[in-house]
């Protein structure tokens, strides 16, 4: 099974034209110009999430920038793109270098509201080790992969990997650590 955060994207339609839909979306605060990029597969559900500021969007910048300014069209414009893909098995690479591009694009990691530089939490490329005191470390091939094992936000496993000092996720002992820049004989699990 295929999942990007909680969707089955096996379970896509396709659309008229026998393709796959993604909107690629971007969000541009009126009154600090600054960007916050973003993509989907199901729209409506991310614009109804916007408009809700008890949900947590996206990261920690975003909410609160959300709740300062509010998330009407008086505070916030909104535009997007729908990106067409031909082979179900494209749809999560195209989705992490679509918004990667506009995250670079907009500069919206260093210079905006985008917390990680390549989406949630897939820039790492590298290998992560995740373990709790006591039992053996586990090695995933990416932060994506683990957050799905772990049945975690990929914004939040990235978090710990990357941006945490102390590795830790206290609520549950889980230690996290980014093996991208070590070779290592450790099997990797899908």
């Amino acid at each position: 099974m295929i999942k990007r955060g909680r969707l089955d994207i096996t379970k896509l339609k396709k659309n008229a034209a026998g393709l796959y839909e993604i909107t690629a979306y971007i969000y541009r605060n009126k009154i600090t110009g600054l960007y916050y990029c973003g993509v989907t597969l199901h729209r409506g559900n991310r614009k109804s999430a916007w408009k809700n500021t008890m949900y947590k969007y996206a990261g920690a910048k975003l909410n609160a920038a959300r709740i300062k300014y509010g998330v009407g069209e008086d505070a916030w414009e909104y535009q997007e793109t729908i990106v067409l893909v031909a082979d179900i098995k494209d749809i999560l690479k195209t989705m992490d270098n679509v918004e990667a591009a506009l995250i670079l694009k907009y500069d919206s990691y260093h210079n905006g509201y985008n917390s990680t530089p390549f989406g949630p939490g897939r820039g790492s490329g590298g290998r992560v080790s995740v373990s709790i005191p006591g039992y053996d470390a586990v090695v995933y091939d990416s932060v994506q992969a683990a957050a799905y094992a772990l049945k975690m936000s990929p914004g939040i496993v990235y978090y710990y990997v990357h941006t945490s000092k102390t590795h830790i996720k206290k609520d549950n002992g889980y230690i996290f650590q980014d093996l991208s820049s070590q070779t290592t004989s450790t099997t990797i699990l899908p």
